[in-house]
């Protein structure tokens, strides 16, 4: 109890890809059947073929791997340290721009192209357990090369790999029709084959029992693909270019599917060893210097990469993107080795030298424990193994160029319930949509912008004389000594003031002075009493009084 779980079987891995693509396989299978247009059965019957290639080689790597658990009760195997001194380090492997070009005649290239047959092609690419098909494309005379501009990428792969590339084509001929439901296909059987043996598989089909004919032979009912030529790639093949590759034609003129090809492919295979593009070993060394005749040891943070020992002061200077102190070259040319303990000051020392860089004298390092230069020896043969077996791909790293994807149907490129999320109700340099308003919104809340409605606290109605958004009239109330009034505009600019509408029926109109049942409950007026007694208190001379009155009243 309370231990490491079992380790799984090397082969359980393997044994869920071959799953999975049996389960792929009987989908396939299914939708030939079901499938009503010739492009849904020509793409169906491709990823069949695929399909197909990958179970056949998961299975021989299966059967491979059982062979090796068993492989060492008889024979033994290789120890640890003979396998690690063998191996090299893997790569990464991709090719792209496919180019096959195709050597029509004049006559068919240039006349009767309304005649000319139509051919599906496709390309399948394989290394060990990793395969790979391209996109289908329809070729007919006025097409002068297949082009295929699929990236296909392959992880860990080792130096002796091999690569091969398939083509496969199929004849669409109008003619022919490839659609074969399983009424139609069972009325074809059960007319061409036997009375007995036709009303059989009549039943068969009928009943739904379709897998097993499927598997027997899973394109009758559709169309079928056919090798037309294969290429074989190797590492010398590899460059940072595009390059001319030998193409070995396998069908003849005679056949269906046949396209006169001119017997060349032209590619981008481009490989990209790991010690190239990952750091193969870190750690502090101590570099030793002489100042004025004397020895002085420098700590420095190293990297081994790319066929280079680069040292820094501190690993942050590599976030920074800083120069490197020290930078040697690390290639068949460089002489490293250990340094007797009694000839330095300081052991665990190694030198290093590279006259191929124009270096007379070699550095000494110092580790700062036996471990630590074991590990950095190890390291520096493991690395000259890896440039040594990888070749011209570990002179400069070759570029995986990574093509953007073409732009997909406008249907496909939003969903139909993410309308409002591209809504900007904001500022339109802040990409917010309305959804992350409203969740803002609650969290700032806590909810309760959603259950109650916040309190809005109205103004009395005499603010909106003061709020800036009504003009406002100032006029000159002049009060003479026989008690009565004339208004005058201040501003002589203003529009002059309508005169007041007539009283009501049964109602006195409105006398200065007079009392008022309901001039006592409005605000900011003047009381008569008060007015009266500042009339009686004002001298003969005219008194300007100044009031405000919002226009129209």
């Amino acid at each position: 109890m309370g231990g490491d779980p079992p380790p799984e079987p090397k082969g359980s891995d393997i044994q869920e890809k071959i799953n999975f693509e049996t389960r792929m396989q009987e989908g396939i299978c299914k939708l030939l059947v079901a499938s009503t247009q010739r492009d849904q059965v020509l793409h169906a019957a491709k990823n069949l073929i695929t399909c197909n290639t990958r179970i056949l080689h998961y299975r021989a790597e299966l059967q491979r791997r059982t062979e090796e658990q068993t492989l060492p009760k008889v024979t033994g195997r290789l120890s640890d340290t003979e396998i690690k001194q063998h191996s090299a380090c893997s790569g990464k492997l991709a090719i792209s721009d496919i180019r096959i070009p195709l050597m029509w005649k004049d006559s068919d290239h240039f006349n009767n192209r309304s005649k000319s047959p139509r051919f599906a092609v496709f390309c399948l690419m394989k290394i060990h357990t990793q395969i790979f098909d391209t996109e289908m494309v329809i070729v007919d005379k006025t097409v002068t090369d297949i082009c295929f501009e699929n990236l296909m990428i392959f992880d860990d792969v080792k130096p002796e790999f091999e690569l091969t590339l398939e083509v496969y084509s199929s004849c669409m001929e109008e003619g022919t029709s490839i659609i074969n439901t399983p009424k139609r296909l069972a009325r074809k059987l059960s007319t061409s084959l036997s009375r007995s043996t036709g009303k059989r598989l009549t039943s068969t089909l009928e009943k739904g029992d379709l897998d097993s004919f499927l598997r027997a032979n899973p394109v009758a009912a559709g169309t079928k693909y056919y090798l037309l030529a294969e290429a074989t790639l190797k590492l010398d093949d590899a460059e940072d270019n595009f390059r001319t590759h030998c193409l070995t034609i396998l069908g003849n003129e005679e056949s269906s599917f046949w396209l006169p090809l001119y017997g060349n492919l032209c590619c981008r295979l481009v490989i990209q060893p790991a010690c190239m593009t990952m750091d193969m070993m870190t750690g502090y060394l101590n570099l030793e210097q002489t100042v004025g005749g004397l020895s002085n040891w420098t700590r420095l943070y190293c990297v081994l990469r790319s066929g280079y020992l680069t040292a820094y002061y501190s690993p942050e200077e590599i976030e920074a993107r800083v120069d490197p102190t020290l930078k040697i070259a690390i290639d068949k040319e460089t002489r490293i080795r250990a340094v007797c303990k009694g000839s330095r000051i300081r052991t665990h020392s190694f030198s290093l030298i590279n006259p191929s860089s124009g270096e007379t004298k070699s550095r000494v390092f110092a580790a700062d424990c036996k471990d630590d230069l074991q590990r950095w020896m190890e390291a520096f043969w493991q690395h000259l193994g890896d440039l040594s077996q990888w070749k011209h791909c570990c002179k400069e790293l070759m570029k995986i160029e990574i093509m953007s994807p073409r732009k997909p149907p406008l249907f496909l490129t939003k969903q139909a319930t993410s309308v409002y999320d591209d809504m900007n109700v904001q500022s339109p340099q802040k990409d917010e949509s309305l959804v992350d308003i409203i969740r803002t919104r609650i969290q700032e809340t806590d909810g309760e912008f959603l259950l109650t409605k916040q309190d809005l606290t109205e103004p009395p109605q005499w603010a909106a004389l003061f709020d800036g958004s009504h003009n406002m009239v100032v006029q000159r109330n002049v009060l003479t000594p026989n008690g009565s009034s004339k208004l005058a505009l201040t501003s002589p600019g203003k529009a002059k003031k309508r005169p007041a509408p007539p009283p009501p029926v049964g109602k006195q109109p409105f006398l200065l002075g007079a009392p008022h049942p309901e001039q006592c409950q409005k605000e900011n007026t003047w009381r008569v009493a008060a007015l009266s007694d500042v009339r009686s208190e004002l001298p003969t001379s005219l008194d300007d009084t100044i009031v405000l009155a919002p226009p129209g009243q």
